[in-house]
């Protein structure tokens, strides 16, 4: 393997969806080739340093400066922040002879960086890879996307040598608005670790989210926690849901008060997979929002092959043309709904706790891990690219 440097906005093996997708495609790729650089304020769990860190300063809003008002001053910022970053990576590049750079973009600047970086070293293979859909990204978090931010992705996917997506339909999108050819590679697992047991309902019945709640998801998430709530008021049941990961501020007042939902927060990677383990099922939803709709079509959620894994029921809840939707389809994995409408929730919540929505079992998920999900065909396929 060649010397390959990676600039994104998240380092590998952080604790997100990207650090963790990152750490397992680059799986038996030798440390001491490669190097990580990301903004300084993040940095990878303890557990999973595979890459050598390169923290760059980023570019932060003032909390006493509302959206509006701070922009113009963050543009100042994240422009001194990428002449740094350039100026870091140029010798990143020249003391370790680097032959390779992958970017994984979601903030501007640090796309521009890593275009400057190619500028300047126009001999370096690039590799591009989107795991958020760069359009969906400004729409959901209402950002301004302008003809110099169209610009970077269209002078990225052109510079590119090999083009990575994370789902067929991302994959398929941009091969027809931009061309080029594109492949699909994504979070997967080891085959054979497809669990066999059987949910095994108990008192109190267990859902468990294992991710954020944001705005990718938000809607799908507060849709079902009220319709376990109504559940429990009209049965006088227990189902627990339980949230393991940060929630946005804007959405916690209305999962806090709920009695059913508990609000865990972030937690290891290894305490995720035991939370898993204790659950009768887990959930899987996106957002149903016009805001979303991009990132929810084209987006491939990182907990998808563990969740199957797991040998418990898996609840994907998105809409009916989005990716992870269409996975469900194609392996007939239950139970399945695309809608947030109140009333189709109750129905399915009713059904589940009286053990008639208790999935589709483990050879199903099983032939899904093994055709779309084996993390040594995708590490392969990914790692190809560095060589």
């Amino acid at each position: 393997m060649k010397p390959t440097l990676i600039v994104a906005d998240y380092p590998v093996g952080y604790a997100s969806g990207f650090g963790e997708t990152l750490y397992n495609l680059f799986s038996g790729f030798p440390s001491e080739k490669l190097w990580s650089a990301h903004p300084g304020h993040v940095v990878a769990a303890a557990d999973k340093k595979r890459a050598q860190s390169v923290p760059l300063a980023s570019p932060t809003r003032p909390s006493w400066f509302n959206n509006k008002a701070s922009y113009p001053l963050l543009k100042v910022q994240q422009f001194r922040a990428a002449r740094e970053a350039v100026r870091l990576l140029s010798e990143v590049v020249e003391r370790n002879s680097i032959e390779n750079l992958l970017v994984v973009p979601v903030t501007p600047w640090i796309l521009s960086s890593a275009l400057a970086l190619h500028q300047r070293y126009p001999k370096l293979n690039f590799v591009f890879y989107v795991m958020d859909d760069w359009q969906g990204h400004h729409e959901c978090h209402q950002l301004p996307y302008s003809r110099w931010r169209r610009r970077l992705l269209r002078e990225a996917i052109d510079r590119a040598n090999t083009r990575f997506a994370v789902s067929r339909e991302m994959a398929a999108h941009y091969e027809q608005t931009f061309g080029k050819s594109w492949s699909v590679v994504h979070n997967g697992v080891p085959k054979g670790s497809v669990r066999t047991e059987t949910n095994g309902h108990k008192k109190p019945q267990q859902v468990m989210l294992a991710g954020d709640v944001n705005v990718f998801r938000f809607d799908a998430v507060v849709a079902f926690a009220e319709a376990i709530e109504r559940y429990n008021q009209r049965r006088k049941q227990a189902i627990e849901f339980k949230v393991m990961g940060e929630v946005a501020e804007q959405h916690r007042a209305p999962l806090s008060a709920l009695k059913s939902t508990k609000l865990l927060s972030r937690r290891s990677h290894e305490e995720c997979l035991d939370a898993m383990k204790a659950a009768d099922l887990l959930y899987l939803p996106l957002a149903f929002c016009k805001r979303s709709a991009r990132i929810s079509l084209y987006s491939m959620p990182t907990k998808l092959p563990e969740y199957l894994a797991s040998g418990k029921s898996v609840f994907f809840h998105a809409p009916e043309a989005s990716a992870v939707f269409r996975v469900a389809e194609r392996y007939d994995l239950t139970p399945r709904l695309a809608t947030i409408d109140a009333r189709a929730l109750d129905t399915f919540v009713e059904d589940w706790a009286e053990g008639k929505q208790n999935g589709a079992g483990s050879v199903r998920a099983s032939n899904a891990l093994v055709q779309e999900f084996d993390i040594d065909t995708l590490a392969a396929r990914f790692q190809a690219a560095f060589v």
